[in-house]
């Protein structure tokens, strides 16, 4: 037991003595890490101090640098704000310059709408190459016309002015009437009048757009016409017939329907008024014919009648009136020779005779006439009345919208009144001229058996 206590003892001081030594070593290593700290801690100040130092004067740097940059941005604010007010400026401008250009480019292709308006109807067209194409650069809208291009349709028109104003022959190519291209004589008076010219045959030229060519019209020319365009080429005259309408009253000329055609257009009432019209023809031929019989009496073959009446030289009487035989003046006094020396009642009776006999055939036909000047416009009118039917029969069928399906109703309505006028009024007033030559007469025979009376009654018409 009591050798177990100083072991124990012994094995308790051991560890203290080890204890003390690791003190000891963890005094020193604490030193050490102390002195460490130290330095460390003084050259963390110094650093400390230094980047101070540094970030002292950087900071005064950025100080600087920060003064600069706001004086800077207050700079460049107040040029940002000029060149905020310079670009509204710009902007408005380039507005105002664009709205410019858009108004110049529809100026542009305005003027180049016209002038291709004017091109399309122009002979000049013919002569000249590459017109419609320098045009359709213009009225392009996806591009804005170049200078040289709105210079080109300067010089256009100036070009179509110069070219209007010249007369030109040439040789050249047209589309007949038949629809082919030939090769003839072109004649060209400025912008109104062109004339072509193929052997014997010459027409009327027109420009054709779509074919960009001379184009025939198809119809006749009057005779005149051609006669004045031929001497013209073959240089005997320096007259011509110019058109200022720029071909629209040749074209009325040419497309102008015949007499029959017009007729035609009339319906089949027209045939009965021209039949009117025919035999009211004959009628007035044969009253022609008559009355250069039934001229009235020569005056100086009356007063011969007179003296041999008062001389009663009755039998040179009836030869003077023989020699006029067929007049009806003659006829009367004839009719009252005969009848001389008897009582004055059948003398007067006989010549009354005479001059109703003679009135008969002065006016024979003359009611015809009458009854067939009446008619005439009458069956105009029934005319009238049938294309009115007719017009509004085309209009219940096919409403207004053509007015060729009207044509017809209306060309029959007005063409039957034209034509029963134009028969009429000549028969109406050919009536009246001899109704009144008739009367005429009618008052000579009167006159003069009135005047060879006295020596035709009984006790004075002795024969000698």
């Amino acid at each position: 037991m009591k050798r177990i206590i100083p072991i124990f003892v012994l094995l308790l001081l051991f560890p203290a003595v080890s204890f003390a030594q690791d003190l000891q070593q963890v005094e020193r290593g604490l030193e050490r890490e102390r002195l460490q700290a130290q330095r460390t801690e003084r050259e963390t100040r110094l650093r400390i101090e230094r980047e101070r130092r540094e970030l002292t004067s950087r900071l005064s740097v950025l100080k600087k640098e920060i003064a600069g940059l706001k004086a800077e941005i207050e700079r460049l604010k107040g040029q940002f704000l000029e060149l905020q007010k310079k670009e509204e400026r710009l902007q408005l401008e380039q507005a105002q310059s664009r709205q410019e250009m858009r108004e110049l480019a529809g100026v542009v292709r305005a003027a180049a709408k016209d002038l291709e308006e004017i091109f399309a109807h122009s002979l000049t067209s013919a002569e000249v190459e590459g017109r419609f194409e320098k045009l359709e650069l213009l009225l392009n809208e996806r591009r804005f016309p170049a200078f040289e291009e709105i210079k080109g349709l300067v010089d256009m028109c100036f070009e179509e002015m110069r070219l209007s104003r010249q007369v030109v022959k040439r040789k050249g190519r047209f589309i007949s009437p038949q629809g082919e291209w030939v090769e003839g004589t072109l004649l060209r008076a400025g912008k109104f009048t062109a004339y072509w010219r193929r052997g014997g045959e010459i027409g009327f030229l027109t420009y054709g757009k779509e074919n960009r060519g001379l184009l025939a019209l198809s119809g006749h020319l009057p005779w005149a016409v051609k006669r004045n365009v031929k001497k013209y080429m073959e240089g005997k005259t320096d007259c011509l017939y110019l058109d200022p309408s720029g071909g629209a009253a040749l074209r009325y000329v040419i497309r102008r329907p015949n007499l029959y055609e017009h007729l035609r257009s009339g319906g089949p009432i027209v045939i009965p008024i021209l039949l009117i019209g025919v035999v009211a023809a004959v009628l007035v031929a044969e009253r022609f014919l008559f009355f250069r019989k039934a001229r009235p009496l020569d005056d100086e073959v009356a007063k011969k009648l007179i003296t041999l009446a008062e001389k009663g030289q009755w039998q040179r009487c009836e030869g003077l009136l023989r020699e006029a035989e067929g007049n009806p003046v003659a006829n009367v006094l004839l009719a009252g020779l005969s009848e001389r020396g008897k009582t004055q009642e059948v003398v007067e009776a006989t010549f009354d005779e005479a001059i109703l006999k003679e009135g008969m055939r002065l006016t024979h036909f003359l009611p015809a006439l009458k009854i067939l000047a009446a008619i005439a416009p009458l069956l105009g009118l029934l005319g009238t009345v049938t294309g009115i039917i007719n017009t509004f029969r085309a209009i219940t069928v096919y409403g207004t919208g053509d007015p060729r399906m009207m044509s017809g109703g209306i060309s029959e309505a007005l063409v039957t009144t034209q034509v029963g006028l134009a028969v009429a009024i000549p028969i109406m007033f050919l009536y009246t001229y001899f109704e009144s030559k008739a009367e005429k007469v009618t008052t000579e025979m009167e006159e003069k058996a009135a005047l060879l009376l006295p020596f035709l009654k009984e006790g004075d018409g002795t024969s000698r």
